[in-house]
Order: structure tokens, then sequence, then C-alpha cells
């Protein structure tokens, strides 16, 4: 499934936008959790009720929690827990401290990263000589992974919200996918486990070439990745409408092609294999030494190779960084499923990396294995 050339990525596919009908269908059934200081931010907290509801979606809010048997800690954590967006508007004040230690924001930020909630971070008086010491390093390291949005007004936070919940429903309706050595935009992704259907505007004639060239030439296994599985599949049909001199809407089909068996996962000088797979990732990535020589095979490999160099968009990036370690995982047998995945913004030339994945479990009798976590500085140049 390896093709060392560098990847065509339709980088103008990034704008595209949704329509308000596919935007109110993501929205709907989507729970977002709103978390601030509540007496503090009255005005900015309705804002934000509205721009989570203009979408369709269900603001999950202290005000709207009612009487409940457990603590007011508890019930902020739990409202996180059923949330798909965590949105945080952090002011200059941290808050009183709970039991933990932690004011509740903080608490509910900790908690959405630990579900693996999408995080939309908006910050009110970054430096300004009033903000708390403790507000100041949450911040800090907020921004160590996350890209953050400034605001100084009640309608400027309602409009950022609004355009940060369209970004994130955009990215999951219209997800990456690599077919071969091109990366486009799904329209439409389905399958029925032995063919698949990409349905992509492509704005690239490169990548457009590229996917004729596959088609015309019968090109024989091609790596596919999505977000959720990577496989070798066969190009059987492309068939395409010009809407434009550089637009073209792609309709194509893949045939999965056999596995060549699977990888093996063993004990290696006493270190596991979801152990393993996590030092070799780390040594490569962050250049670390955790497996001091012990490296062999696919723990040689860079997963990040064919996008090295290349002057990418942060739009483009981060999903794809996510897709090209998705596939080192799922080809190798690594992962089952990759739960959390966050690509901080680039600070001195590197960019924070934090990737979580569950291992597949060997033996159905037994428990599943604990999630793996891995977090470093990335650097991509």
């Amino acid at each position: 499934m390896s093709d060392a050339r560098p990847l065509l990525i339709d980088l103008r596919s990034a704008a595209l936008p949704l329509s308000h009908d596919q935007l109110l269908d993501w929205g709907a059934g989507r729970q977002v959790f709103v978390s601030s200081l509540i007496t503090d931010l009255p005005a900015e907290r309705a804002a934000v009720r509205t721009a989570i509801e203009d979408i369709g979606a269900q603001p999950v809010m202290f005000e709207d929690l009612g009487g409940q048997d457990v603590s007011a800690d508890q019930a902020y954590l739990a409202g996180v827990h059923r949330s798909d967006v965590y949105v945080g508007i952090f002011t200059e004040r941290y808050g009183v401290r709970l039991p933990s230690g932690y004011s509740a924001t903080h608490a509910e930020f900790s908690e959405a990263e630990t579900v693996g909630a999408r995080i939309a971070l908006f910050i009110r008086g970054l430096g300004g000589p009033d903000m708390d010491g403790p507000q100041r390093d949450l911040i800090a390291g907020a921004q160590n992974l996350y890209t953050t949005s400034s605001f100084t007004s009640v309608e400027e936070l309602q409009r950022r919200v609004s355009q940060r919940l369209r970004e994130i429903a955009t990215e999951d309706l219209t997800p990456w996918v690599r077919i071969g050595r091109v990366v486009v935009r799904a329209r439409e992704l389905t399958t029925d486990g032995s063919t698949t259907t990409v349905v992509t505007e492509v704005r690239s004639n490169a990548v457009h070439a590229e996917l004729v060239q596959y088609r015309d030439h019968l090109a024989g296994s091609l790596p596919f990745v999505s977000p959720t599985e990577a496989k070798s599949v066969q190009l059987t049909a492309l068939s395409s409408s010009t809407a434009s001199t550089q637009t073209h809407v792609e309709r194509i089909t893949l045939r999965e092609q056999a596995q060549q068996g699977n990888p093996m996962r063993m004990n290696m000088n006493g270190i596991g294999p979801n152990e393993y797979a996590r030092r070799a990732l780390s040594d490569v990535l962050f250049g670390t030494s955790e497996l001091e020589g012990l490296r062999f095979g696919s723990a040689n490999t860079d997963p990040l190779a064919l996008i090295r160099g290349q002057q990418i968009d942060d739009a483009v990036l981060r999903p794809v960084v996510r897709l090209l370690l998705g596939a080192y995982l799922f080809e190798n047998g690594h992962a089952r499923t990759i739960d959390a995945f966050h690509l901080g913004p680039a600070r001195n030339g590197k960019r924070h990396l934090k990737l979580q994945w569950s291992p597949p479990n060997p033996y159905s009798n037994a428990p599943d294995p604990a999630p793996v976590l891995l977090e470093g500085d990335l650097q991509l140049r």
C-alpha cells in the first residue's frame, strides 16, 4: 500500500461551504456544552445559546440542569460527558475552586479533553493586567493544543461561535480521504463492506488528472484511508461532471482488495505491543529514544514523510496528519479506533500533538485493552 511520492492534496476544497439545510441536519441531535463563569457573563451565554440553537443543536447549560440529586460539580461533568462539542468562554477570572482544586470551568475543560469532545475556546482580556494567575496558566496550556479566538463584544462572540460550529460541522460532514496519492474531501462516503463509493468536488486539475490516470490505466492496489479505516482498494469506476475549468464533481467506486494477513503483534524485549507502538511513534515523531535501538520494520516508518516540507494551511494540515497517523496505526494492527486527536498551532516551528487510540482486543472473552496516549512536540519541516 506504500507510495513514496508526495501527496497531491486538493487544497482549494478546504473552503467548500455547507448549505443551511446541511448545517441543520448536522446540528440535529448534537449537544454543545457551554462552559464559563455564569454570573459574570449572562449576555455572552445568551448569545452563545442563540448561536447553538440557530444550527438546530441543543445547548447544555447549567441554567437548564434543574434540580438533581448529585452535587453541582458532578452535574457539570455529566453534561460534558453527553456533549459532542465543548464551548469554553474564558475571561479574566478563574473562578471558585471545587474540592478537586480546579474551578468549574477548568474541570469541565479537562473533562472535555478526556472524553474526546470537539473543543472551541473563546477568550476575552488575554494578557490583561487584571487576569488571575491560574486563569492565565489555564489559557496558556489550552493554547498549546488549540487555536483560540479572542472577542471583545457579545456580538463578536456570537459570530465567532457560529463560525466555529460551522467549521466543525464541515469537517464532520465532508471528511478528508486518501485514494492512492491524492487527498480529497468527500461529499458522500458510503460502503457495503466490499465496495466503497466516494463523491467529491475536486478543485485541483492535478488531482483530477491523477484520478483519471488510475481509471484509464487500471491502477492496481491503491491505499484508501478515511478517518475510521485504512485498506487496499482498486479504483473500478470514475465518472466526472465538469462544473468549471477547475471544478470536477467525481463519483469514485473502489473495490476492496484481499488483505495480506494480519500484522504480528507480540512482546518485544519485555515491551508489550501497545507500548511498543507508542514508543516507536514517539521516537519517529518527537525524536525521543524510548526504544533505544529496538525499532525494526514498521517501527522505523515515518507516517508523515509524505507531507514533510509542504506548505499546507492549518485547515487542511490537521485532518491530513490525522489521516496519515490513523493509516499507520490501522495498517499495522495497532488501533481499532482513533479516540482523540489534537494538533496545536505552530510555535517555534513545532506543534503539540495529542493522539489517543484503542488497541484491538485479540481475545473475545478478555477486557478491552486500555487506550494508548501519545503526546509530544512535533516538527513537520
